[in-house]
């Protein structure tokens, strides 16, 4: 048998409230620290010109200010420069992956095409800031 003041506190904890505005606050400070890191991880700097290799050799360098619509040397692609951002419109290429990429526009962004041996990749911005590539 449990005695009046252990019931009393079973009772205050029924009707007590799951989370109080001090949990409500935390939680909301928790929230808007993580987004802040997460903000800081992932960069997007906002490429100034794309390099296209064919087969591993440099074929253009457009850049990504200027409006166009310029067919790759070389294959049957098409890129189209539009609002600061690129991408591989047209190709003959099986699967039509590098199509499917879409635009991109951030500094060591790339759009491949393996069957067609074209890769572009975005360069500028913050030079500081490369993935994946060696030099």
């Amino acid at each position: 048998m449990k005695s009046p003041k252990e019931l009393n506190l079973i009772e205050h904890y029924r009707k007590s409230p799951l989370f109080g505005i001090g949990d409500f606050i935390v939680v909301l400070a928790l929230i808007f620290v993580l987004t802040l890191a997460a903000k800081s991880l992932v960069r997007s700097d906002a490429g100034t010109y794309a390099e296209v290799y064919v087969k591993g050799e440099l074929t253009l360098s457009l850049p990504l200010d200027d409006d166009a619509v310029c067919p790759i040397p070389g294959t049957a692609a098409v890129l189209t420069v539009s609002d600061g951002k690129i991408a591989v419109t047209e190709n003959d290429c099986p699967n039509k992956i590098c199509i499917g990429t879409g635009y991109v526009s951030r500094t060591g962004a790339a759009i491949v095409c393996a069957p067609s041996g074209i890769v572009v990749i975005i360069r500028g911005g913050d030079p500081e800031y490369v993935t994946g590539v060696h030099r």
